[in-house]
């Protein structure tokens, strides 16, 4: 957990960067455009990303994960189920059913 969040902080940073702003006012401007945090918004990206791949794949789940860039499959599971309530193998079978 604490390499996604770095890896999300540093992703932030390298943003704010290339728009040539501070972070934190990189931040305040990505938010107040998206209505989302930076993390809320690449979680969002990442799952949608997942779901397509559930429902149009038959790639196992922690291929899945890997492709939308979590590297542990569980940690992925966890945040998927946080998001939709339900696991990636169970999405799977209710959008199959």
């Amino acid at each position: 957990m604490a390499q996604a969040s770095n890896g999300e902080r540093s992703t932030g940073h390298a943003l704010a960067a290339l728009a040539g702003l501070s972070a934190s006012h990189f931040a305040d401007v990505f938010r107040r455009e998206t209505g989302l945090g930076i993390i809320s918004y690449q979680t969002h990206l990442r799952m949608a990303r997942a779901r397509e791949m559930l429902d149009t794949t038959g790639d196992p789940v922690a291929v899945i994960a890997q492709s939308v860039g979590y590297p542990d499959a569980f940690y992925f599971a966890r945040r998927f189920r946080s998001v939709h309530q339900l696991t990636p193998s169970e999405y799977r079978a209710q959008s199959k059913g």
